[in-house]
């Protein structure tokens, strides 16, 4: 049994990695499963630690994948496959590949295309249509948004 309070040692090393810049912004954050064989304790002691650090605001669930560090990454890259697919589909409609009201790629289509669920591939739209590049219609697909 660990002793008490070893989740907040464990939440200590993990900010100190972030603030060091060892855990980068975008970075997934160790699975729950290595981070309990790297410190020898229960999945509970480290879910505590993870949870400490999400209310802290340093790191973020991330559905289906794990934690993150909040914050872009300094690389310029996307993080998630979701965040990747959105990027790839606002560089297209930036660059005209699709007109006004133009059908974008079908849920199915990019489901093949990148190897993710279609829920990654809804997430990218919704994130896409928050930023005013694509309409969404129910039961017709994704359109580029009129300029």
């Amino acid at each position: 049994m660990a002793p008490r309070g070893t989740f907040r040692q464990i939440a200590d090393q993990l900010r100190d990695l972030i603030r060091e810049g060892v855990l980068k912004p975008g970075a997934m954050v160790p699975s729950e499963l290595a981070l309990v064989e790297q410190h020898g304790v229960a999945r509970g002691t480290v879910r505590s630690a993870l949870a400490l650090l999400v209310d802290e605001g340093l790191i973020e669930v991330v559905p289906g994948q794990g934690r993150r560090i909040v914050g872009e990454p300094t690389d310029g890259e996307a993080s998630t496959a979701y965040e990747r697919i959105a990027a790839d589909l606002a560089r297209r409609v930036r660059a005209e590949e699709f007109g006004p009201n133009d059908l974008l790629p079908s849920e199915a289509a990019l489901v093949a295309e990148y190897g993710v669920s279609r829920g990654t591939v809804r997430r990218a739209y919704r994130e896409l249509a928050d930023e005013g590049l694509v309409v969404i219609r129910h039961g017709s697909g994704a359109f580029a948004a009129p300029s």
